[in-house]
């Protein structure tokens, strides 16, 4: 009989999350191998106009938001706080929790910004109930321990507030592997279901959860020399590239033809 895949059959599958069960000791060293990864992978930008993907984060997240101010805002692992500018007329103040030490800002046109250094344990140092928006634009599948993280924000968003977020729900490949062209070495997609169970059991209720990043749209984006995640109509043809492939989802490809699917989900959730 075939040797059986006990990793691929548990964390591979989608059916558990690799890094949401470790100890104390395996998220600090995953945490210090993620740290300044994206900074060493990207480069630091100088400020926060070089942020890409206003029209994605528009479509499927601010434009659902009710009218009027957030007086408080949290992003997180928002860097230089660029992905703020579509509703940044409606908020009062701004903290970031960011690891990255390269990746920050004095302000954000006009706007000052307060960073936080975030705890490897998952625990966030703010008092309950303090913010009226939290977004998470791709930063959890950085993150070992997503499930404690998550309910952090449950803990620290007030009643009636909002999240929106925005992650990777596809393994990026077998993280096993070394050398990854464009990935960090911890990396990892959230598998769909395990993400959205985790922001319900944080006490919020889901009003939207889309697939978008379809890789088409970057292949497209490429041919034209245009930022589709950037503009409306780009998101739109994201959007439509999503749906039409959205049967195909699955969360780790072992095939080209299985790749053919959205690769991201954009959730957003009001504090119950």
């Amino acid at each position: 009989m075939p040797a059986v895949d006990t990793f691929a059959d548990r964390y591979l599958s989608g059916d558990e999350l690799w890094g949401d069960a470790f100890t104390q000791e395996q998220i600090e060293e995953w945490f210090a191998d993620e740290r300044e990864a994206s900074a060493a992978l990207t480069g630091t930008t100088p400020s926060a106009d070089a942020y890409r993907s206003h029209g994605i984060n528009r479509l499927h997240g601010y434009r659902m938001l009710p009218a009027g101010r957030f007086e408080d805002a949290l992003g997180v692992g928002s860097s230089f706080g660029g992905e703020f500018f579509p509703v940044l007329d409606r908020i009062g103040r701004i903290t970031i929790l960011e690891p990255s030490a390269q990746l920050r800002s004095k302000e954000l046109r006009g706007v000052p910004l307060r960073y936080v250094d975030p705890s490897p344990t998952g625990d966030m140092p703010f008092s309950s109930e303090t913010f009226d928006l939290a977004v998470c634009f791709g930063s959890l599948h950085h993150i070992p321990n997503v499930t404690k993280v998550v309910r952090e924000l449950g803990r620290v968003v007030k009643p009636g507030g909002w999240i929106i977020i925005r992650e990777p729900v596809v393994s990026m490949g077998d993280w096993r592997s070394l050398g990854r062209p464009g990935l960090t070495k911890r990396e990892r997609g959230i598998p769909r279901h395990l993400l959205e169970s985790a922001v319900r059991n944080a006490g919020f209720s889901i009003k939207s959860s889309v697939f978008c990043y379809m890789p088409l749209t970057q292949r497209i984006g490429d041919l034209t020399s245009r930022n589709l995640y950037g503009s409306r109509v780009g998101a739109l043809i994201d959007r439509a590239l999503s749906i039409s492939t959205a049967w195909n989802y699955r969360y780790h490809a072992v095939k080209p033809w299985q790749k053919l699917r959205p690769s991201s989900v954009s959730i957003v959730a009001r504090r119950r």
